[in-house]
């Protein structure tokens, strides 16, 4: 059997020119060899006809044969048996107490490290059926909310679990997509991959709304008392004010009609009752002016008016009073009763140390 050497199409018998290319046959472009074929990975054909089979084909395309027993691929079913026998251990600990509880939850257990370590040292496959089959494993074994940063009850070995399964569905998309990316299967692992981070986006989300409606409402408080008290201090102000300028205006009325002992009471009253230390000591001033004025004005006309002072509270409790006084006395003659008790102690001893040693007694100390 004589084949083309520039194209490798198969000859006609005592042909001159290549059907296909139409490159001359000559003795030195013309061979008698035997092709060879061979073929990458494993081909499936119908038990029935013979067709060519895709993957995950439960009817043949072409005489329409039901394809019973379809098994899972042998690496991913391992892989699988593989995580079940390693759950089918776990121990199951009730922790005692809250801070046990506590220490539970930031602790992976031995089963979820042997768990994690599977996963991450499981070899990615080549073949399309193996990823895909892969994929739908690990998307549906994620948890996804472990994404969730407002959810207390997830642990720290589910998050590291589900952290594992991620880092691997990205290996296996990356290679799917580098490998398969004008197959139809590599539209359902791009569609299982945009999902699972779809679901993983909303989650967090999620946690950051809770977040948010938690905290949210601290800063709007804060907001809210202070934009009232923008509204409320300035008309507040100015009440004050008013009060004051009234008081004012009556202790003039009184002194123009010579009522002194009226004027000084109200004159009195003139006390600034807000947050406002320069405007507390212009108030302060314009008391004084009053009073002193209302004063004058008496003399002036002979008229005699005793003025006491209201005394200022304030004040008044600054100053110690006259129990504290009492108090700093009576503290003042313990301690020195106590010191007296202690002198006369000492001399005491030293008086029986001189007998001891023979020293004639301090006859000072025996007079007293």
């Amino acid at each position: 059997m004589a084949f083309c050497t520039n194209c490798g199409q198969e000859l006609l018998e005592d042909a001159k020119f290549c059907q296909k290319c139409g490159c001359p046959v000559t003795d030195e472009n013309t061979g008698y060899m035997q092709r060879k074929q061979e073929f990458a990975g494993k081909l499936y054909k119908c038990p029935n006809c013979g067709e060519v089979l895709k993957a995950f084909e439960l009817n043949c395309p072409a005489c329409g044969y039901e394809l019973r027993g379809a098994k899972a691929s042998s690496v991913v079913k391992e892989f699988a048996l593989k995580l079940e026998a390693i759950e089918s251990r776990r121990e199951y600990e009730k922790p005692r107490g809250i801070w046990a509880a506590a220490e539970a939850q930031q602790r992976i257990s031995k089963t979820d490290e042997q768990k994690i370590s599977l996963i991450k040292s499981f070899s990615v496959p080549s073949t399309k059926e193996d990823m895909l089959e892969f994929m739908i494993l690990a998307t549906s074994n994620m948890n996804m909310r472990t994404y969730d940063s407002a959810n207390t009850d997830v642990s720290k070995s589910e998050k590291e679990v589900n952290a594992a399964w991620f880092s691997k569905v990205q290996q296996v998309y990356e290679k799917a997509k580098r490998s398969y990316s004008a197959d139809n299967v590599f539209t359902e692992i791009q569609a299982l991959y945009d999902s699972c981070n779809v679901e993983i986006k909303k989650s967090k989300k999620k946690g950051i709304i809770k977040w948010v409606l938690m905290l949210g409402w601290v800063p709007v408080v804060w907001i809210v008392i202070l934009v009232s008290l923008a509204i409320t201090e300035p008309k507040k102000e100015e009440k004050e004010i008013e009060r004051l300028d009234n008081i004012v205006l009556d202790v003039r009325q009184a002194l123009d009609h010579g009522e002194y002992a009226h004027a000084l009471r109200i004159a009195d009253s003139i006390d600034y009752q807000r947050y406002d230390v320069e405007m507390e000591r212009k108030w302060d001033i314009e008391r004084e002016y009053w009073v002193e004025k209302i004063l004058e004005e008496a003399g002036k006309n002979g008229v005699d008016i005793e003025f006491t002072p209201t005394p200022d509270i304030d004040k008044a409790n600054d100053e110690p009073s006259d129990s504290e006084d009492n108090d700093n006395g009576v503290g003042k003659g313990f301690k020195e009763g106590v010191q007296s008790g202690l002198d006369a102690a000492k001399e005491n001893i030293n008086e029986f140390n001189r007998i001891l040693n023979g020293e004639e007694p301090d006859s000072s100390s025996a007079t007293e």
